[in-house]
């Protein structure tokens, strides 16, 4: 699993692991530790809306066994995949704007449900909120959301190398490549 990059670090080791309630300085046995912690919790998994607080709650649901930043917005910058995410001085009032419109979205259509987990997808990744386990938190939400109007969808459908390279081109372009890998995964 590939990690976001920050120099200097609160929350790595010198060797750039995540520092870990387990003390784990090995990045195979620490993304093991989460694999398991992570598999053990998602099945009891219950939102009851799908707010920001919401959100921030289920990556502190989901990680606050393993890391003491759970369902903490990152303090510092970080670059994934050679993008500077959200700078972390703004992700608050990111995550507060682009929450305003979350359920007020109408989606009578599995087409508008998969612009609506574009944007919402791409947005999310490029906001960045939490130091580390964005992407399972964004992913987890989402599906859950899906699964609330009826929806089967699951990123276990998608190739996660194409569903990488289809974010990236959001970031800069547009939504379309992520809209068409998300048609798919139903």
């Amino acid at each position: 699993m590939d990690r976001p990059f920050t120099a200097d670090s609160l929350w790595t080791y010198e060797n750039g692991v995540l520092k870990n309630k387990f003390g784990i300085k090995n990045m195979n046995e620490l993304n093991l530790k989460e694999k398991e912690i992570i598999n053990k919790k998602t099945p009891n998994i219950k939102l009851d809306k799908f707010d920001m607080e919401e959100f921030i709650n289920l990556h502190k649901f989901l990680f606050e066994d393993l890391y003491d930043f759970a369902g903490i917005l990152r303090n510092e910058n970080i670059i994934d995949y050679g993008v500077m995410l959200c700078k972390y001085t703004v992700i608050k009032l990111c995550l507060t704007d682009l929450f305003k419109s979350f359920n007020k979205v109408k989606i009578n259509s599995s087409l508008k449900l998969c612009e609506f987990l574009a944007y919402y997808y791409s947005e999310l990744c490029i906001i960045a909120p939490f130091r580390d386990g964005n992407d399972i938190v964004i992913k987890k939400f989402l599906e859950l959301f899906c699964k609330s109007l009826g929806y089967d969808f699951s990123f276990e459908n998608i190739n996660e190398k194409d569903l990488k390279e289809a974010t990236i081109y959001a970031f800069y372009n547009d939504t379309s490549k992520l809209i068409n890998i998300f048609k798919k995964a139903f």
